[in-house]
C-alpha cells in the first residue's frame, strides 16, 4: 500500500494529487486545490515549494514528480507532458494502483503492464478527462473510471509505450536493436521527429507542427512513427529511398538531397540512434550517386577526386589557400610532384563539401549582426557580456571566414524564445542600448542576464531576429537598480512591506535607530537597508501606531499610558506642529514586566 504522503517512485503529479485529494475525502481533486489555494498547471510546477506548503507536504515532495524542461526522465519532460486530457488504465485504477507519470507523455497511448489502451473520455458524459481535474477513480461528471472500456492494445502502440516508459517488454524486440534495451533522455523529441517528418508547415520551420491533445489524435499522429520504429529496418530504408527519390538529382550531396530531414536526424547523436545512421548509409550508398554523402559512414575511396583549382573555383576561394592547407594538413587532400616541381593537389569531393558546409556554417562580425539585427555598439556590449561565448568556439575548421558558429547561435536565439514568459511591460532588444540608460555596467549586466537566461522574453514574437525579441521591463529595470545601488531595500521598499510611513523610516534612519548605507540617484541621497538591520531593528523596536492600531486606541493615548509606566519612546521626530515616529523600545517592556513580576513576589 503506497503512503499518500509519499508518491510512488512512478506515480504522476496529477494523480498523487488526486490521491490525496481522496485521502482528505474530497470526490474532486479541482475542489480540494481550490480550498487550499493551489491551481493546477504550470505556475504548480514552477512554484512546488510553495504549493507544498499550502499542501502540508514534506518539502520536495512536488518537485520530485513534478515535470521539467529538462528532465533526464523522458516522461517527465515538460515539452511532451499532455496539457489537454488524463487517460487511465481502467484496471489499474480498478485495483487502486497510483496514476503512472507514462501515462502523462504525449505519445503513450497504452498500459505497459496490463497491455490495455488508455482511456481518455467520459463514457457518461462523454467529456474529456482533463488534468487537474475530477477524481482518483471518477470522472469530474461522478462516472466511475473502474467500468471504462477494456481495450487490448497492438504490438506497435505497447512497444513505443515501453520505450518512453523505459520498461522491459517482449514488444520492443521489434525495434531496431539499440533502442530494444535502452531509452535516450531525448527519446520524445526523436519520435515527434519521425511523426512530424512527413507533415509540412506553410512556414517550412521546424518544431511547428503542433502535439496531439487526445489520445485519438496520439494515435493517428504516430502512424508512421510507429511504422518506422516497429517495422525495422524495412520502413526506415523504404523511407530515406523515398526522400531521395523526392529531392531530386541536381542536389550535389546526399544532405543536400534528404533537405531538413537529414539535419534533424542527424542532431541525434545519442549511441541509442546508431541504427538509424547506419541504416541511413546503407540506403545512401546504395541509392545515392553523387559527391558528398554527409555524415554517414561509408567508404571514402568509393568517391571521385577534384583538383584544389576545380574545388577552389567551387568554393569560391584562392586555389593558393586551398592548397597550403592540404600541405599543412589543416585539410586532408593528394599531394604529387611532377616535372621540376610542380605539385598537384587533389582533395575529395566529400572534404570539399565539408569545406562548404563549414562555410556556410561560419561567419564574421558583420554577418552575425545582420542576422541579429543589432547595431556594432550592441554587438560589442553583448560580446562584452558573455552573450556570444557559446557561438565562438575555442577553434574552428580551416578556411572559414568567421569564428561565429550560426547553428550554435540560432540555437541561442531559439532557447531565449523557447523561454518567454507573458508580461505586459516590456522592452524591445534593438533599444537595449547606450540612450536607453547610460549606465554602461549596468546594460552589460542586462546582457549577460539575457544571455544566461535570467531574463526573460515575451511570449508572442515569431521573429527568428534577436533585435526583435520583447523583454520583461520588470526583469530589466531590476538589473540596472541592482547595479546602481546594489542588495537591498530602499525606504520606499521598506515602507510597502511594513506599512510605516516613510518620512518614519527616513527619520529612525537619520538618528542612528536603523541601520543603512547611502547611495546618490537622480542627484538625490537615497538609503538602502539591507535585511538583517531591519531584522535587529524589529527585534529591538515596535512602532507605537502599529500597537496602537491592535489595540484598537490612538498613539497618543497609548503613549500617556507609557508614560504613566515609565516608558519612554524613543525615535520621535517633529513635523509640522505634530511629533510622528515614536517607538517602544522592547526593552523597557521587558523591564517594566520584570519589575513588576518581582513587586507581586514580594
Amino acid at each position: 500500500m503506497v503512503s499518500v504522503c509519499t508518491p510512488a517512485p512512478e506515480e504522476s503529479l496529477d494523480g498523487y494529487l488526486r490521491r490525496l485529494a481522496e485521502a482528505e475525502f474530497w470526490p474532486d481533486v479541482s475542489d480540494f486545490l481550490t480550498a487550499v489555494g493551489v491551481r493546477y498547471g504550470r505556475r504548480l510546477v514552477e512554484e512546488a515549494t510553495q504549493a507544498e506548503e499550502q499542501l502540508g507536504l514534506t518539502a520536495g515532495t512536488l518537485a520530485r514528480i513534478s515535470p521539467s524542461f529538462a528532465a533526464s526522465d523522458p516522461c517527465r519532460n515538460w515539452r511532451f507532458e499532455r496539457h489537454h486530457s488524463a487517460p487511465v488504465c481502467p484496471e489499474c485504477v480498478a485495483t487502486g494502483a497510483p496514476h503512472h507519470q507514462s501515462w502523462r507523455h504525449a505519445f503513450v497511448t497504452c498500459c505497459i503492464e496490463h497491455e490495455l489502451r488508455l482511456v481518455d473520455q467520459c463514457p457518461m458524459c462523454q467529456g474529456t478527462f482533463l488534468p487537474g481535474r475530477g477524481g482518483y477513480d471518477s470522472c469530474h461528471c461522478g462516472c466511475p473510471l473502474d467500468r471504462l472500456e477494456r481495450t487490448k492494445a497492438d504490438g506497435a502502440e505497447i512497444a513505443i509505450s515501453a520505450l518512453i516508459a523505459g520498461k522491459m517488454h517482449p514488444s520492443r524486440s521489434c525495434l531496431a536493436p539499440a533502442l530494444a534495451f535502452r531509452t535516450p533522455s531525448d527519446i520524445g523529441e526523436f519520435i515527434y521527429f519521425l511523426a512530424s517528418g512527413g507533415v509540412e508547415s506553410i512556414t517550412d520551420k521546424q518544431g511547428k507542427t503542433p502535439l496531439p491533445r487526445t489520445l485519438w489524435e496520439t494515435r493517428s499522429f504516430l502512424k508512421d512513427a510507429s511504422q518506422l520504429l516497429c517495422d525495422w529496418p524495412a520502413a526506415f530504408h523504404e523511407e530515406v529511398t523515398r526522400r531521395l527519390r523526392d529531392g531530386g538529382d541536381r542536389a550535389s550531396s546526399a544532405p543536400a538531397q534528404l533537405g531538413r530531414w537529414y539535419q534533424r536526424l542527424m542532431s541525434f547523436n545519442n549511441d541509442a540512434y546508431a541504427d538509424f545512421r547506419q541504416a541511413l548509409a546503407e540506403v545512401v550508398g546504395r541509392e545515392f550517386d553523387g559527391a558528398y554523402v554527409g555524415g554517414v559512414q561509408i567508404d571514402p575511396h568509393a568517391r571521385d577526386w577534384i583538383s584544389a583549382a576545380e574545388a577552389a573555383r567551387s568554393l569560391k576561394v584562392r586555389a593558393e589557400r586551398l592548397v597550403d592547407a592540404v600541405a599543412q594538413g589543416q585539410v586532408p587532400g593528394r599531394q604529387d610532384t611532377s616535372g621540376f616541381g610542380h605539385r598537384h593537389t587533389m582533395l575529395h569531393k566529400s572534404t570539399v563539401e565539408e569545406i562548404r558546409e563549414n562555410r556556410g556554417r561560419f561567419a564574421g562580425k558583420s554577418e552575425v549582426r545582420d542576422i541579429l539585427g543589432i547595431s556594432r555598439k550592441q554587438y560589442d556590449l553583448f560580446a562584452e557580456a558573455g552573450g556570444l561565448a557559446g557561438c565562438i568556439p575555442d577553434a574552428v575548421p580551416p578556411l572559414v571566414d568567421g569564428a561565429h558558429d550560426l547553428v550554435a547561435l540560432r540555437g541561442f536565439v531559439r532557447g531565449i524564445a523557447q523561454q518567454a514568459v507573458e508580461a505586459s511591460a516590456t522592452v524591445a532588444f534593438s533599444d537595449l542600448n547606450l540612450r536607453f540608460t547610460t549606465d554602461r555596467a549596468g546594460l552589460i549586466q542586462v546582457f549577460k542576464g539575457i544571455a544566461e537566461g535570467r531574463l526573460h522574453a515575451v511570449a508572442g514574437g515569431t521573429s527568428e531576429r534577436l533585435a526583435d525579441f520583447r523583454f520583461v521591463r520588470a526583469e530589466i529595470d531590476a538589473v540596472l537598480e541592482e547595479v546602481r545601488r546594489g542588495p537591498g531595500l530602499t525606504v520606499q521598499q521598506v515602507a510597502q512591506m511594513t506599512g510605516w510611513k516613510e518620512q518614519c523610516i527616513a527619520a529612525w534612519c537619520q538618528q542612528g535607530l536603523l541601520n543603512h548605507q547611502c547611495f546618490e540617484h537622480a542627484g538625490r541621497v537615497g538609503r538602502l537597508i539591507q535585511s538583517a538591520d531591519l531584522a535587529v531593528f524589529q527585534s529591538k523596536f515596535v512602532p507605537v501606531a502599529s500597537i496602537a492600531r491592535q489595540i484598537e486606541t490612538s498613539p497618543r493615548a497609548l503613549i500617556s499610558k507609557l508614560q504613566a509606566a515609565g516608558i519612554a519612546t524613543v525615535g520621535a521626530f517633529k513635523e509640522g506642529t505634530a511629533w510622528r515616529g515614536h517607538l517602544v523600545p522592547l526593552s523597557a517592556v521587558a523591564q517594566m514586566l520584570v519589575a513588576n513580576a518581582e513587586s507581586r513576589n514580594a
